[in-house]
């Protein structure tokens, strides 16, 4: 077994509850209780669309779907929960990444165990997910790297750290542990072509693509199947295919809560794009949006390439356009106000003044900046106006940031807003309490529960838009 195959396995099958700090276990409640509220509001995915073909589980426990009572195969129940997590793009952001994806993989599975047993499994599938995730993230500095870290995608980290979480959930021992991260990794890496051009229906499955193969290979691991002893550093393994060369990892050791730097979304756009909204609010203040003349966003190389170096960004067409596209969110930003879900229906993203407004904007990267990120998340706006005046704004750790957080009375506002169109507010406010408290849920099935839309005191048609029981 390789060192970093070994060093998954000893932090998930050590990983106690009681050892885990307090401090700690409040962020998994923040994010799960968030990812819970994201999975509502995107519960008409075409994910779920493809995920409600398949058969519901006839009999026995199966697993869990966020919304509805109803049980299906596990590895199904995560590719829907994890496809309406990702689906709005609102869910949380870490490591270059939305770990929280991995979380449609464990409360799939999560029927049979307590609250406090789903954050343990949370911490230990995001502390897995932020190493592996980061240690892609070094080939593209690594002047010897084979294949550069954009060309593959997070799902990689996603399945592995799902896994391990999931193994710590169930209890596995080191040697079914061992292989079940085995096979996750050794599966395959990902493309980040699901990320280029205008966007797919695939953008957003991607992850629960990984997610579901997570729990297959939990699986056949729990079942007897073998795996690879030396996935990541040994012959044709990780290293060599991303490296050139058979290698250790090097992952960063284990212990120092890494969960605690992640970050929520405050906006329903992209991580990359929430520092240009609030940037575009401050800008606000300064100068009406018709005195613009000319913007440039200076920023980092990678918020740059991800969401302001294609044509496609300053014309959007699609929801999974816009809320990647630095000069939408901007936009709308400022000419609005605040950018919302109805900043992305159809007649929005066709509006000739905000295209005006668009084109009146440019991208450049900012060395001083890129020399910070990605510790520091910042953006420095140039706006000048037709009378020649110029406007500055410098913004750093926008709200969400682990410097910068959100507050529960925050995340209670977005749990709302995206839960109550659906269980009405008062029932939404409900749920939020007890996805607040999981950690004093004797069953986490209890905490899903307030979430069912098929709930017999919900209305009628409530009840009749989400999958019947």
């Amino acid at each position: 077994m390789d060192r970093t195959l070994q060093s998954i396995v000893e932090f998930s099958t050590m990983t106690r509850a009681d050892e885990i700090p307090a401090e700690v276990l409040t962020q998994a409640t923040a994010i799960l209780t968030d990812s819970l509220a994201c999975a509502v509001g995107g519960r008409d995915c075409m994910g779920a669309e493809v995920a409600k073909r398949f058969p519901a589980q006839p009999t026995g426990l199966g697993g869990a779907v966020i919304g509805t009572g109803t049980p299906y195969t596990p590895d199904i129940a995560a590719f829907w929960n994890t496809s309406m997590i990702r689906y709005l793009d609102y869910n949380d952001t870490f490591t270059g990444g939305h770990p929280s994806d991995m979380i449609g993989a464990l409360v799939a599975t999560s029927l049979k165990y307590s609250g406090v047993d789903v954050l343990r499994a949370i911490v230990v599938a995001y502390e897995v997910f932020h190493r592996v995730q980061k240690r892609m993230r070094a080939f593209g500095s690594d002047s010897e790297a084979r294949v550069n870290y954009l060309s593959t995608d997070q799902g990689f980290a996603v399945a592995i750290g799902a896994t391990a979480g999931m193994c710590n959930l169930f209890g596995f021992d080191r040697d079914t542990t061992r292989h079940a991260v085995s096979l996750a990794a050794t599966h395959g890496l990902p493309l980040r072509a699901s990320r280029a051009g205008e966007l797919s229906h695939y953008k957003g499955v991607a992850t629960a693509v990984s997610a579901r193969h997570a729990v297959f290979c939990c699986h056949m691991a729990e079942s007897g199947l073998t795996a690879p002893d030396a996935p990541f550093e040994g012959r044709h393994g990780l290293m060599e295919v991303m490296a050139g060369a058979a290698q250790p990892a090097e992952l960063d050791a284990f212990g120092d809560w890494a969960i605690l730097r992640s970050g929520l979304k405050y906006f329903p756009v992209t991580a990359n794009c929430q520092i240009a909204a609030w940037a575009a609010l401050d800008l606000r203040k300064l100068i009406a949006p018709s005195e613009v003349e000319s913007v440039t966003l200076r920023t980092s190389r990678f918020l740059k390439h991800e969401s302001g170096s294609e044509p496609a960004k300053w014309s959007p067409r699609t929801r999974e356009t816009a809320d990647h596209s630095l000069p939408f969110v901007f936009s709308t930003s400022l000419r609005d106000g605040d950018i919302s879900m109805e900043s992305f229906e159809p007649g929005k993203l066709h509006d000739p003044e905000l295209a005006s407004l668009m084109d009146k904007i440019s991208i450049e990267v900012d060395e001083e900046i890129e020399s910070e990120w990605p510790d520091v998340i910042q953006i420095r706006v140039e706006a000048d106006t037709a009378n020649g005046a110029r406007h500055v704004v410098h913004l750093r750790d926008p709200k969400g940031t682990y410097r910068n957080p959100m507050t529960r009375s925050d995340i209670q506002r977005k749990y709302v807003a995206l839960v109550g169109p659906a269980l009405g507010e008062p029932q939404a406010i409900e749920s939020f309490e007890a996805a607040w408290e999981t950690s004093r849920a004797p069953s986490f099935a209890t905490v899903l529960e307030t979430l069912a839309l098929t709930r017999p005191d919900a209305p009628a048609e409530q009840r009749a838009s989400y999958p019947a029981e």
